[in-house]
C-alpha cells in the first residue's frame, strides 16, 4: 500500500468513526488510568462536531480507518500556558512505517495554519522516547522544554512553528 491509497479527513466528515478513534485512544493511553471509556468517547464526539479546536483527523485506507490525530487545548495539564497541542497520534500497527503518521501530522499543521496559529506543541509518550525524539525532530519539531506529564512522569515538550503559506 502506498501513500496514494491513504486519505486524511477531518472527523466531522464521518462522525460515525468517533467510537473507533475513541477505542484506539482508550486502549493506547487511558485503559490503565482511572478514566472511563465514556469520557474518551464523549471527547471524540465533541471533536467530530466541527472545524474548530478540539478536532481530530483520521486516515483511511480504502474504506477502513487506519490512523488518527487530534489538535486540542490543555493536553499537558502542567503547561496550560502552551496551546494548542498535537495529540493522540496513532496508526494501527499493521499500517505503520508507510508515511501515514506524517500525513496525519501534515493535516494538523495545515489546519493550524488555516486557524492562524503560529505554533503548536506536543509531548512525548513514555515508551520509545528516543525513536519519538528522532522522528519528530526529523519532521521539523524542536525541543522546547521539560515538564511532568499528566501522570507525573518526566516528559519532553516539542514545538512546531507554523509557516505562513
Amino acid at each position: 500500500m502506498n501513500q496514494e491509497s491513504i486519505h486524511i479527513h477531518p472527523l466531522h466528515h464521518q462522525p460515525e468513526f468517533a467510537p473507533i478513534l475513541a477505542h484506539w485512544s482508550y486502549r493506547q493511553w487511558y485503559m490503565q488510568r482511572d478514566i472511563p471509556f465514556r469520557a474518551v468517547l464523549e471527547s471524540y464526539r465533541a471533536r467530530a462536531s466541527g472545524i474548530e479546536i478540539p478536532l481530530s483527523f483520521y486516515a483511511v485506507a480504502h474504506t477502513m480507518p487506519v490512523g488518527m490525530v487530534s489538535l486540542k487545548r490543555d493536553d499537558l495539564w502542567e503547561r496550560r500556558d502552551l496551546n494548542p497541542w498535537l495529540a493522540s497520534l496513532y496508526v494501527l500497527p499493521e499500517f505503520r512505517n508507510r508515511g501515514i503518521a506524517g500525513l496525519l501530522m501534515d493535516a494538523v499543521v495545515d489546519r493550524a495554519a488555516v486557524l492562524g496559529l503560529e505554533r503548536i506543541y506536543l509531548f512525548l509518550g513514555q515508551s520509545e522516547k528516543a525513536s519519538l525524539q528522532a522522528y519528530y525532530s526529523s519532521r521539523g519539531w524542536a525541543f522546547f522544554d521539560r515538564a511532568a506529564d499528566n501522570d507525573g512522569a518526566d516528559t519532553e515538550i516539542y514545538s512546531y512553528t507554523i509557516n505562513r503559506r
